[in-house]
């Protein structure tokens, strides 16, 4: 009569320790794939100012995605850090650490007392070789090859609504963001952004026009709250 040989404990111990490492290999592999995918794929980005209201309400959770960077007018884009600050490697991957295990909602790089150190969401309004000029918060745009200026309203592919301000009488136009300014040209590779609500945000206003290469991603779509489910 033949007995089922008993696993020795050694061959327990060699058992115990190959599953350790397969489960850590699976661990490692898990973390580059998501890492991947909220790096160069999709990923969301909370909305934490009125800086892009109506459309994109406050506290809103907004699904962007790298990938998608085949840019056109009224699209709203992900701006990257208007500051760049040198980090060590630690630093680095610090940031990385924090910003994976928190779904990219935190980053040690952020400071609320320096905006330029975080990422906002604005919409691309002027596109490369317009020619533009803003008056009482609405942007007029004679694209490439047009004679005629027309408003930012009536030569955007896709609609949506801004919060305009109306000044007071007597109210100096040097204070806050500007409502009104001369024709530019915007370059080959330059693009004019703006917020939503004009009467209170940072944007290319601000810092002027920006490049293909400060924008870090594309608006999908907002999920949450999901009575602000929208499509972009």
């Amino acid at each position: 009569m033949n007995r089922k040989q008993m696993p020795t404990p050694y061959q327990l111990k060699k058992a115990k320790q190959r599953k350790i490492f397969l489960v850590f290999l699976y661990a490692v592999f898990l973390f580059g794939f998501i890492n991947v995918l909220m790096s160069y794929i999709i990923f969301p980005v909370r909305q934490n100012s009125v800086s892009m209201i109506p459309d994109v309400q406050e506290e809103s959770v907004v699904m962007v995605s790298p990938a998608a960077n085949n840019y056109e007018r009224s699209d709203i884009v992900l701006i990257g850090k208007r500051v760049n600050e040198k980090k060590s490697l630690f630093g680095r991957f610090a940031e990385t650490f924090v910003s994976f295990f928190t779904g990219r909602q935190v980053f040690t790089s952020e400071d609320a007392s320096f905006p330029g150190t975080k990422q906002k969401l604005r919409r691309i309004v002027g596109m490369p070789g317009d020619t533009i000029y803003m008056r009482d918060y609405v942007m007029y745009i004679k694209p490439v090859g047009e004679r005629h200026f027309l408003t930012e309203f009536e030569i955007t592919p896709k609609t949506y609504n801004v919060t305009f301000f109306t000044a007071p009488a007597g109210w100096d136009s040097s204070l806050g963001v500007k409502g009104s300014f001369d024709e530019i040209t915007l370059g080959l590779d330059e693009y004019f952004v703006l917020g939503d609500n004009r009467k209170s945000t940072d944007d290319s206003r601000l810092w002027g026009v920006i490049t293909k290469e400060d924008i870090d991603a594309k608006a999908l779509f907002c999920y949450l709250p999901f009575k602000n489910f929208k499509i972009y």
